[in-house]
């Protein structure tokens, strides 16, 4: 299966389109989204997004995703926001999948070392992290498809059958 994870949207428009568009010439199967989607009219760019990707949509709040409510109600349409909004735990292509925007470095290492998950995904620092640890778990950070903080705008695909990653620069 691949997966698109990307993060740190931060509503730009001509990234968010270039990503989705991206996304379907690559035929991704689901999209995850690590948090700080920011506004609820970001739906719109989505929408172009490949049906199977829709239909496994699932997204967590960040810390600059203010209109929560608003968030659940437009983009909830299309995204499967996690149930406590910061956190999911997900299979996907045969794969445990851990999500959140901004857990503590503490946090991401004892999940790695626990080997309870396949893969651990994060947001919020804007840098790209794309780790395998020995014990095979995947931690990633996609980076930013703002570009906004590192001048780079970047997301990911993962390919859960070979566990490859591969790096999109927009």
């Amino acid at each position: 299966m691949k997966i698109a994870i990307i993060s740190d949207t931060h509503d730009h428009k001509d990234n968010i389109i270039k990503a989705v568009s991206i996304m379907n010439e690559k035929k991704v199967e689901a999209l995850i989204h690590c948090g700080d989607i920011v506004s609820p009219f970001v739906k719109r760019w989505f929408d172009d997004l490949n049906q199977t990707a829709k239909n496994n949509f699932f997204g967590v709040f960040g810390n600059n995703d203010g209109e929560k409510i608003h968030l659940k109600r437009v983009l909830g349409q299309i995204c499967q926001f996690a149930e406590n909004g910061l956190e999911h735990v997900l299979e996907l292509g045969g794969k445990k999948i851990f999500v959140s925007h901004y857990p503590k470095p503490e946090t991401i290492k004892a999940l790695a070392d626990s080997s309870n998950f396949d893969m651990i995904l994060t947001g919020h620092t804007h840098e790209l992290i794309n780790d395998q640890k020995p014990n095979g778990v995947l931690v990633l950070n996609p980076g930013e498809v703002c570009g906004y903080l590192t001048g780079k705008a970047t997301f990911a695909i993962v390919d859960t059958l070979e566990m490859k990653v591969e790096i999109i620069n927009l």
